[in-house]
């Protein structure tokens, strides 16, 4: 039985000397996971540690339909701390309150993973303890009311994984919950798919959170997540929705076929948005409504009415975007102090469309970067498939500003995409 917890401990094993003497917990599951950036947390890691050690004095609980447990809940209700759940194949309907650290596992033993059915009643599972692992099950048919999902997490370092959640108001709540892990989960017709309310420092990694009602991810009122490498796409509103949120990292996520916008961040500031893909969403691929101080960079946004979109939005950074084959590039209205360079406006029906606003369209200073192994010192702006000028000094700039609409200028446009530019920090 593969598991997040079987690879974990693996790893860990095979990596002791690392874990014990240097205590990089950061860089032990960077390793694992072959990570650029820093998503788990010191307490949470270690929480997995202890998971993958405490089964040498542990029980463990077999659920299945004719054995001497046919419920979770009375499993759950006679194990104790640090005990293990095994739930057989079958469809069990019941309402599943996880009140106390354990393993929580379901197993195909050849009837397919085991079905948690709510009932229309409630949450499916309810995470009230911190440090619970679940995973391995199919979990559907929660209550409507505000918060009924298939998973209802309301802790702290918990991990939950390789899950189908259909079919329930909200797929996965995280209800002022922390340092918790998601982790391969697919969640997938509810009416939204994963949400945060009030939770900060969770890991959402490798998930799939498609054709939901509303939204695949919802945070509100969240900050310093991060959600790396999910499928966002398929919504009926919007792949991304974050509401009165900071400092969250959105990196490297597929964000497609999204009814309204691919990303949608309202009344948020200091969040990142980073490597992704940003394709086919209708209106709006990433769409900025009253938020401020936010990093856009190196995502591709296509196919969209726009491909970027900022209303009242102001000191955000946008840079190395790839922007092609939108309506517009970018729709900027009443939004000001926003600094877009080195980004690649390419067949746009419209590069820019501007009111009310002004932008800065280059680096505000010059940069040391190398251009055909030459290198310069000047100020960079922006790639444009449709800039005419020409470039008599060979730096890679064009020798007369673009005008990207009205008196707006990029007054240094690169000659080439940006990717031909290697700048020097």
């Amino acid at each position: 039985m593969q598991s997040i917890i079987g690879e974990l401990n693996t790893y860990l094993l095979s990596n002791y000397r690392k874990f014990v003497y240097t205590y990089n917990y950061n860089e032990i599951y960077d390793d694992m996971i072959g990570r650029s950036t820093t998503l788990l947390t010191f307490g949470l890691l270690v929480t997995i540690v202890a998971l993958c050690m405490q089964t040498a004095n542990s029980a463990t609980f077999i659920v299945s339909s004719d054995g001497s447990y046919q419920s979770i809940l009375e499993a759950v209700g006679k194990s104790s701390e640090g005990d293990r759940i095994v739930v057989k194949s079958g469809t069990y309907y019941e309402n599943v309150d996880v009140h106390k650290k354990l393993m929580v596992i379901g197993l195909d033993t050849g009837g397919g993973k085991p079905v948690i059915d709510a009932g229309g009643r409630g949450s499916g599972v309810v995470i009230s303890a911190d440090g619970v692992l679940l995973q391995g099950f199919e979990i559907v048919n929660s209550g409507n009311s505000w918060k009924d999902a298939g998973i209802k997490i309301k802790s702290d370092t918990c991990v939950v994984g390789r899950n189908e959640i259909r079919d329930n108001e909200y797929g996965v709540v995280l209800d002022c919950a922390n340092e918790n892990l998601l982790f391969n989960n697919t969640v997938c017709q509810n009416d939204v798919g994963i949400s945060f309310y009030s939770s900060e420092n969770c890991t959402v990694l490798n998930n799939v959170a498609c054709n939901n009602t509303f939204s695949g991810f919802l945070l509100s009122n969240s900050k310093n997540n991060s959600l790396k490498r999910n499928n966002a796409s398929w919504n009926h509103w919007s792949g991304f929705v974050l509401d009165e949120c900071e400092g969250n990292l959105i990196l490297d996520n597929v964000i497609n076929f999204n009814e309204n916008e691919g990303i949608w961040a309202l009344r948020s500031s200091g969040n990142t948005f980073q490597g992704n893909g940003i394709r086919s969403n209708y209106i709006f691929g990433l769409r900025l409504y009253y938020s401020f101080t936010n990093v856009v960079m190196k995502n591709v946004v296509s196919g969209s009415l726009d491909g970027f979109s900022l209303e009242n939005s102001n000191g955000n950074v946008f840079g190395g975007n790839d922007v092609l084959d939108n309506d517009y590039g970018m729709y900027v209205d009443t939004s000001f102090n926003n600094k877009i360079f080195m980004n690649n406006f390419i067949n746009n029906v419209h590069g820019v469309y501007s009111w009310n606003s002004t932008s800065l369209w280059n680096y505000s200073e010059p940069k040391n970067y190398q251009y055909n192994n030459v290198p310069y010192k000047r100020r960079l702006g922006n790639f444009w498939s449709d800039y005419g000028g020409s470039d008599s000094f060979g730096d890679g700039l064009g020798d007369v500003p673009y005008v990207v609409i009205g008196f707006e200028k990029d007054l240094y446009p690169l000659m080439k995409p940006s990717n031909k530019y290697i700048i020097f920090v």
